[in-house]
């Protein structure tokens, strides 16, 4: 990662495989505290991502990193600090897949603000005209099962690299408006310690899973990995 730019901008930390402006910076700043402007559905994650453009980019797509379940009560935005911050983890394996031959959005940045408590963002390449898979697979069987080959493709080349995504499910699959594929959400990813075989496995068990519980289309579940 000896190629990343770091700066220190406004008591946020930033890192980008672009080195970023003043302007560019204050931009993304500006963004991390605007309101979301519309609601996530089915499989789409807990938190809207905001949209901005900065000149180095263009177009970019930022996440903001939430809690869920019980703590997200008291504490719903706040991580401790203790090795990489979520964001630059998510980042660093986005280029590892990227460099894999995976199709994800092209990362651009994270940034960070806190400590020992920090919140935290990921800045990637918007995707035009994009739509989830699992819209897709409510709307259009036959070219969802079109795209299942294109996608175990993208899944396979992970397993080829043991990265595991471990949250690899149809709504976290973009299609853009050439109908290619974007994997997305590494937030949880990790490199897996077991046989490739059995990493196949849990990745076909996940998206099995995730059809059978929003009750997809049973055609889409088989996956063509291994």
């Amino acid at each position: 990662m000896s190629n990343i730019h770091t700066r220190v901008h406004r008591s946020y930390s930033f890192g980008s495989v672009h080195a970023l402006s003043t302007a560019s910076l204050d931009i993304l700043i500006d963004i991390f505290h605007s309101p979301p402007n519309h609601e996530t559905e089915i499989l789409e994650g807990r938190v809207p991502p905001r949209f901005a453009v900065i000149p180095e980019a263009g177009p970019v797509v930022i996440k903001a990193y939430k809690r869920g379940g019980l703590i997200s009560r008291i504490n719903n935005d706040r991580y401790l600090k203790v090795g990489r911050i979520r964001s630059r983890r998510e980042f660093e394996f986005m280029l590892a897949a990227e460099q894999a031959g995976v199709r994800v959005p092209a990362p651009v940045a994270y940034a960070s603000t806190g400590f020992p408590f920090y919140r935290t963002w990921l800045i990637t390449k918007e995707i035009k005209e994009h739509r989830s898979f699992v819209k897709l697979c409510l709307t259009d069987k036959e070219q969802a099962l079109a795209l299942i080959p294109e996608i175990s493709r993208n899944i396979n080349s992970l397993i080829r690299n043991k990265i595991h995504h471990v949250d690899l499910h149809p709504g976290n699959v973009l299609i853009d408006g050439n109908n290619k594929i974007y994997i997305i959400d590494f937030d949880k990813a990790r490199l897996y310690s077991k046989t490739k075989t059995r990493l196949a496995i849990t990745y076909q068990q996940r998206w099995s899973r995730a059809v059978h519980k929003y009750k997809l289309p049973e055609a889409l579940a088989a996956l063509k990995i291994g």
